[in-house]
């Protein structure tokens, strides 16, 4: 950026400048500031409008209607939810079926092998196990096994609820 001097001469021109171009500046900041003010006004006059449509279209239905409407809305968001779900555990199935059979592949001979056999089986069922279920049945087979073993699904609970206030903590 170039450095203006003061020039004694011309001093008086410098100073005009100076005044005319704070005079645009100002001219700017103003015409800014009031279409600034027009976008908000037109803003909130579009919000008070669908507001006022709102509660007309909520005063001229039947309340039971009303509630028949938010009934229907939130079973279709629960079947968006739940298909979402579906779609998620057929995809992690088949991550754990993959690394079932990426353990198998690498598993050592011997006694080490076997454990690792063992496990790429218990992989492998549950994800095949993710791949076949839907939400419903996970959801009863998971109360199911709290029925059965409340004392470890409580510690399994806290021990999962530990790990993410750590894991949030930071």
């Amino acid at each position: 950026m170039e450095r203006r001097t003061y020039d004694p001469q011309s001093g008086a021109t410098q100073r005009e400048q100076i005044k005319d171009e704070a005079s645009n500046l100002a001219e700017n900041v103003a015409e800014r500031a009031r279409q600034a003010g027009d976008k908000a006004s037109d803003l909130a006059q579009n919000t008070v409008d669908k507001v006022k449509q709102t509660a007309s279209d909520l005063r001229s239905k039947d309340p039971s209607e009303i509630v028949s409407d938010a009934r229907q809305k939130a079973a279709e968001v629960g079947d968006v939810a739940a298909s979402k779900v579906d779609s998620a555990m057929t995809a992690t199935g088949e991550q754990i079926s993959t690394l079932a059979q990426t353990v198998r592949e690498k598993a050592p001979e011997g006694k080490a092998g076997e454990v690792a056999t063992k496990a790429a089986d218990a992989l492998e069922r549950s994800g095949e196990y993710l791949q076949t279920a839907d939400l419903q049945m996970v959801r009863s087979d998971l109360e199911r096994v709290i029925r059965e073993h409340p004392i470890e699904a409580l510690l399994v609970g806290a021990g999962i609820g530990y790990l993410l206030a750590r894991a949030t903590r930071r």
